[in-house]
């Protein structure tokens, strides 16, 4: 064999050898952080530093007392519920194997709601949204907000958009107008 062949082929030995351990490093990696083990969300969680917070940034908590106050003077046997991700109770009407209904759910699953108001027996009766400060952080608001009017149109519940600037007597008006907007009896089953 001519040195520069036998050269060569070391090279390419040498460069696949790297290649072989940078994947294995790379594998080892993502196993270390994937986050469907659950061994690794333990150490996350156990790693980091973690504190309490209010649930409802300053500003939303009116909106808050003003719709408790309107379940106990209109609906006493109703909840209300926020931060609540609408995959908890918005569900599609599709098999499980329907790709279409997958891919729906999963477009509005991942959204949560402002607050959520339930009748008596846990059906959802209307979602309020808050549009404070706190609302288009990331940019996308309007876009994340089309996705939740329409899947809360096609299941048959109500939405009252409340501005950062409504006033209390504003906020009760536009739930009253929402609920008296919304078809009677329950909302839409899958």
């Amino acid at each position: 064999m001519e040195p520069t062949t036998g050269a060569l082929l070391l090279v390419i030995g040498a460069v696949a050898l790297l290649l072989l351990l940078r994947a294995a490093r790379r594998r080892r990696d993502r196993a270390r952080n994937d986050l469907a083990r659950t061994e690794n969300q333990l150490r996350f969680v156990g790693q980091s530093r973690l504190r309490a917070v209010r649930p409802v940034n300053g500003e939303a908590v009116r909106v808050l007392y003003a719709l408790e106050d309107w379940i106990g003077d209109h609906r006493p046997d109703w909840r209300l519920s926020f931060e609540v991700a609408m995959g908890a109770f918005v569900k599609t009407a599709s098999e499980s194997d329907d790709r279409l209904g997958r891919a729906a759910f999963s477009s509005y699953n991942s959204k949560r709601v402002d607050f959520l108001l339930v009748d008596g027996q846990g059906y959802p009766r209307l979602v309020v949204e808050y549009h404070g400060t706190g609302h288009d952080l990331s940019g996308d608001a309007e876009d994340r907000m089309a996705v939740k009017r329409l899947a809360l149109q096609r299941a048959g519940i109500p939405l009252a958009e409340i501005p950062a600037t409504a006033t209390r007597t504003e906020i009760l008006a536009a739930v009253a107008q929402a609920l008296g907007a919304a078809p009677a009896g329950r909302p839409k089953r899958g």
